[in-house]
């Protein structure tokens, strides 16, 4: 998440260093009147955030005129040290401790992350429940990291959320990628009985959430 976005919602105002960089590229011009009062007028009471993964940045893909908003399209890389999802998406249960600790830090909010999971192509034949380990061992790394948070760095974190309880369309409408933990019998184009079926996952989260995080196994 980027640090120059959140001085927005939480201290109500830009950094020196972002309104510096618009003046040094005429960029003010975007910015119109009474923009910042209005900015200044609002405050967040707690921060909500999405987390799937993280992406690395190789600093000889950017040039000096890059602006920080393209670091990440024209300098991704993959971290070789991280596993991937079928989708190219690394798995990061490490970062997504971090980002709860330093937004915890760095705000003095209540830190609230809203979308965390893992997209995974499945399909149930004849109803039959999906062992989905891989879905369980994201989940796990990452409420682990989240507990990490709390307990060893102090984070306010007030919630969390996977995403989601069942499998819908994801961003770009497409069913073949799967979040949650409950299948919902159709494809792209063929809506079949629409059968909702628990997979395993379902039966874990029932545990973790009955223990408060405390049965993660």
């Amino acid at each position: 998440m980027n640090q120059h976005f959140v001085d927005a919602f939480t201290k109500g105002h830009y950094s020196a260093e972002v309104l510096q960089y618009m003046q040094n590229h005429d960029l003010m011009s975007s910015i119109q009147p009474n923009d910042l009062a209005l900015i200044a007028s609002h405050h967040n009471d707690f921060l909500a955030f999405s987390y799937y993964y993280t992406v690395a940045l190789d600093h000889t893909k950017l040039t000096p005129n890059t602006p920080p908003n393209y670091y990440m399209r024209d300098a991704s890389v993959p971290n070789p040290y991280l596993e991937s999802s079928e989708w190219g998406w690394q798995i990061d249960a490490l970062g997504f401790r971090n980002v709860l600790t330093k937004l915890s830090n760095e705000t003095g909010l209540p830190i609230f992350p809203i979308e965390n999971g893992i997209g995974i192509r499945e399909e149930s034949l004849n109803h039959e429940m999906i062992q989905d380990d891989e879905r369980i061992a994201y989940h796990r790394d990452h409420i682990q990291a989240l507990k990490d948070a709390v307990d060893e760095d102090g984070a306010h974190v007030v919630g969390y959320l996977g995403w989601g309880l069942i499998d819908i369309p994801s961003s770009k409408g497409d069913m073949n990628k799967r979040y949650g933990v409950v299948y919902v019998n159709r494809t792209n184009h063929d809506l079949k009985d629409l059968a909702r079926i628990p997979k395993a996952s379902f039966y874990w989260l029932q545990k973790v959430i009955q223990s408060n995080g405390e049965q993660l196994d």
